[in-house]
């Protein structure tokens, strides 16, 4: 480091961390980008497929930020890391866990997926924007970005919210149900801020993305 502009790290993650050398099909890792020159993004995915549109956490210039990842490994045992800034960036990636490879068979089975963005409301994809001040957006996910169509309990999404016009928060939750009082991500006024989450898919195989703002 620092990761050049538009630069990727190839991060070996199999056999590493006490991670096994074979038979992973995931990792769970915290990611943290500081010394950033420029404002950008970040974006994990498994080494040796095409780079996805999706960005697993979005940072200022000189910002020192983290998100948890949970990113499929490719068949190489690694992940790649890519910088989307016009600056450099220095990145940092803890190991927390990791997923067995093999078809999911038992209920509540994890399946990785290639990130794929299903939500930007900014081109109204998935929804329309911005979202109003307590708001609502009622996103499919059952059936799209890999996600099966039917029989899937929960998803996880990393979640970002940017051209806040007030601070306020945003809660997921299972589309249909009542909106809980938990908050999944909380952000300043004009902050683009990310966050992981695993939500509950409404029966009618929806989430619910709610504007505390």
């Amino acid at each position: 480091g620092p990761v050049a502009a538009h630069g990727t790290v190839h991060l070996q993650v199999a056999g590493r961390g006490g991670v096994p050398a074979s038979g992973v099909s995931a990792v769970v890792v915290n990611v943290t980008v500081t010394a950033a020159k420029s404002a950008g993004f970040l974006t994990v995915y498994p080494d040796g497929s095409t780079m996805p549109t999706a960005s697993n956490l979005n940072f200022a210039a000189g910002q020192t930020i983290p998100n948890l990842v949970i990113a499929k490994v490719g068949a190489n045992g690694r992940i790649a890391l890519t910088n989307g800034a016009s600056g450099t960036v220095q990145v940092i990636a803890d190991i927390a866990g990791y997923y067995l490879a093999g078809t999911p068979s038992a209920p509540g089975a994890y399946t990785p997926l290639n990130p794929a963005r299903v939500l930007d409301t900014r081109t109204n994809l998935g929804g329309t924007g911005p979202v109003a001040a307590h708001g609502t957006v009622h996103l499919q996910v059952a059936g799209r970005g890999g996600v099966p169509a039917s029989g899937v309990s929960a998803v996880v999404v990393n979640v970002t919210v940017t051209a806040a016009k007030s601070a306020g928060f945003l809660t997921v939750y299972p589309d249909g149900s009542t909106m809980p009082t938990a908050s999944n991500l909380n952000f300043a006024a004009g902050q683009t801020i990310p966050n992981l989450v695993i939500a509950k898919v409404g029966a009618n195989g929806r989430i619910a993305l709610t504007n505390g703002a």
